[in-house]
């Protein structure tokens, strides 16, 4: 895959839209020496970003969470957004927004620097995510080394790049030993969600996801709650152990990047990730959500 400072095309930085390699920021930046940086990503379907108005809100809350304000409004941000993804021609893809501190100060303290904001958008190409067949093999998970902090020692609210540190180590190590995702358990040795996306469980037609008392708020995870609702699957939201692995008879994650992709092993415990029929039927729904109106293939036909 094209290194991303190697791509051509426009990035909306801090109020029009820049040539791609010009969409730079200075070496000295407060947001990358601290991780003063919070980001949203979003799916494009059919040339319409999915959700937009609900990322952008989350970024907002994000930024604030980290002490600091974007410099823009929602309507100018869902506007520059429209625009980048009208300027790439895209019609599936991803949006990234970015919203960091700027190179006024390099120590801990920063009240008074500048706020830089950002949104670039790409062709999602397959694999991107996981392997192209893993909506029918299914993904495997490893149990991470490292624990989600609880909300009283880190902002675990706000997609802040610094909270993706941890997942990314996890999920190297998951790589490197054979498996496509790590599996997050929280500082009370709970289950908490893969690196990048929630998790979710079912039991004899049961729908079971972890609180989010460690996590963001998934944008996706609320649409897959509502799914449910609407098709009378019965959910619960708890506290979940590491044993509730083998309890469980399926399972899946789910977010903006992957959408909702089953998942075949965690550990060593395996599930049969093709006979799923309530994971198949929120695929299915969820699908129809992202092409509002158009015909959607069902999942496994």
């Amino acid at each position: 895959m094209l290194p991303f400072d190697r791509r051509t095309g426009e990035i909306w930085l801090d109020g029009s839209l820049v040539r791609w390699a010009e969409a730079r920021l200075h070496v000295l930046s407060h947001g990358l020496h601290y991780a003063s940086s919070v980001f949203e990503g979003v799916r494009v379907y059919g040339g319409a970003p999915f959700l937009l108005r609900e990322h952008i809100a989350r970024l907002r809350s994000s930024a604030r969470l980290l002490d600091f304000d974007l410099e823009y409004d929602d309507e100018v941000l869902h506007a520059a957004t429209l625009d980048v993804v009208a300027a790439a021609g895209i019609r599936d893809g991803y949006v990234r927004m970015n919203a960091w501190r700027g190179s006024e100060v390099i120590q801990t303290a920063a009240l008074h620097t500048s706020v830089h904001t950002s949104v670039a958008a790409w062709e999602i190409p397959d694999g991107y995510y996981a392997a192209a067949d893993a909506l029918d093999r299914g993904i495997s998970l490893r149990t991470a080394e490292y624990r989600r902090p609880s909300p009283q020692f880190a902002p675990v609210k706000s997609k802040a790049a610094g909270n993706y540190m941890i997942g990314t180590v996890s999920k190297n190590q998951a790589l490197r030993a054979g498996y496509d995702d790590a599996l997050m358990l929280d500082d009370a040795g709970l289950i908490a969600e893969a690196t990048g996306a929630h998790v979710f469980f079912t039991r004899a037609g049961v729908l079971h996801t972890p609180t989010t008392r460690c996590t963001i708020d998934g944008i996706t995870r609320a649409q897959v709650l509502e799914l449910a609702r609407r098709e009378n699957i019965p959910c619960s939201v708890e506290y979940l152990s590491p044993a509730f692995v083998r309890e469980a008879d399926g399972a899946f994650i789910c977010g903006t990047a992957c959408e909702l992709l089953p998942v075949s092993r965690i550990d060593d415990h395996s599930y049969a990730a093709g006979g799923n029929t309530v994971i198949r039927k929120l695929i299915t729904g969820y699908r129809a959500l992202t092409y509002a109106g158009e015909a959607v293939r069902p999942w496994g036909h």
